[in-house]
């Protein structure tokens, strides 16, 4: 079935729902009427211009149009994406300050690092994206597949540089675990996102790049620019199917970047069930839907409580790894 077509059909039933939400005033409180009663600011703990970027200003747009008011998308970059969690960490929880955040800021960053908020100070809204990862290197490169990267790491541990998008990504957390279980030995060269670990690549400061397979890359992989090696996990991605998966390789690497949209701790339960019935509408609009990338947004709404389980379980995942 062709999936954009079913969430064309099924965003009108579910409009219909948000509506009804909206404007029946004996079942929603007067904060859910009312919102948003001011502009919502959007943040995003990572630069402009990657894939977290695309899909927070799809969604906002698609927000506004939805809800009415005004979603401005904030980056805040720094410090691996602390300060935008510590920022929506400490905002009012009315709604008007929410979130874009995945594996890294969310659940990793609290992790290993002494930090003033913690996965327990936010609330999930819902899942707007999920994106696979690829091992990936430059044109020219002499490195052909993934056994030749990692031999040539074993060969000269340390000296062989690899892009993450992130210190503290699940990609960069993920490349640490299977050094730790491998032996191998890559530089990791953190970036401040997937845009600024494509430039590295195609500029040829780095020898390889753990990424977003995301549109971005699609695209350099299509212009001949950038070679994928391998995808994260054990199903090969949609895009290039010719590409071998970590498992096939011999590797065990899995890892999927999760975008959830959260709110501080703490927001009125009919205002949570509104956004998230916005960012399940928006999830099946089609202009969403070709900005962010079909294969990019779940054929299955994940909810508040879906999104707060995969990121527990994330949270499982690393925790002998980084537990301070």
């Amino acid at each position: 079935m062709n999936k954009n077509r079913l969430r064309h059909v099924t965003a009108a039933a579910a409009i219909a729902g948000l509506a009804l939400t909206a404007t029946g005033c004996s079942v929603s409180s007067r904060a859910a009427e009312g919102y948003p009663t001011k502009p919502v600011t959007f943040l995003v703990p990572y630069a402009a211009g990657g894939p977290s970027d695309t899909t927070a200003r799809a969604y906002s747009s698609c927000l506004e149009k939805l809800l009415g008011g005004t979603f401005v998308v904030e980056n805040r970059d720094s410090g691996a994406g602390a300060v935008a969690m510590q920022e929506l960490a400490s905002a009012k929880p009315d709604g008007h300050t929410v979130g874009l955040s995945t594996n890294g800021p969310l659940v990793l960053n609290p992790m290993s690092n002494e930090l003033s908020y913690s996965q327990a100070d936010f609330q999930a809204v819902g899942t707007m994206a999920e994106i696979p990862t690829l091992f990936a290197v430059p044109k020219g490169s002499p490195y052909k597949s993934l056994q030749d990267l990692f031999d040539a790491a074993k060969a000269d541990p340390g000296q062989i540089s690899i892009g993450v998008p992130g210190a503290t990504s699940s990609l960069a957390i993920e490349l640490k675990r299977l050094q730790k279980d491998t032996g191998i030995e890559l530089a990791m060269v953190p970036t401040s996102g997937s845009a600024e670990l494509i430039t590295n690549l195609l500029g040829g400061h780095i020898d390889a790049g753990f990424v977003n397979d995301h549109v971005d890359v699609e695209a350099q992989v299509k212009d001949g620019a950038i070679v994928p090696l391998a995808a994260a996990g054990d199903v090969r991605s949609e895009a290039f199917p010719d590409v071998p998966t970590t498992d096939e390789a011999g590797y065990d690497v899995k890892t999927t970047s999760v975008y959830g949209l959260f709110g501080p701790k703490g927001l009125p339960q009919d205002v949570s069930e509104k956004l998230q019935n916005g960012v399940e509408t928006c999830s099946q609009d089609k202009d969403v839907i070709a900005q962010i990338g079909d294969r990019f947004v779940p054929d299955s709404f994940l909810d508040a409580a879906a999104t707060t389980q995969v990121f527990q379980d994330m949270r499982a995942r690393y925790e002998s790894l980084l537990a301070k």
